[in-house]
């Protein structure tokens, strides 16, 4: 069954690729973690949760805290303790 033939919206509207669906969450505490490391790689110090939020990089610290219960434990699961 051609699923576009109950599309009403003009040819080309959704031509985008596919939304990827993420495997499980731990995929988006490797992104956050990832964001930590590019902090680094970036200004060249360990982020604090205000420079993290000044430079209003994503997650936000507030979920960072959530995910990983302080910031200075995501800190330390980038490899980052110390």
């Amino acid at each position: 069954m051609d699923l576009s033939s109950h599309n009403t919206n003009p040819p080309g509207v959704f031509d985008a690729a596919p939304y990827e669906l993420r495997d499980s969450p731990d995929d988006r505490d490797e992104e956050a973690l990832a964001s930590i490391q590019a902090f680094v790689e970036e200004f060249g110090v360990r982020p604090t949760s205000q420079a993290w939020t000044a430079t209003g990089m994503n997650p936000s610290e507030r979920t960072i805290r959530r995910r990983f219960g302080s910031f200075r434990s995501a800190l330390a699961q980038a490899g980052l303790a110390g």
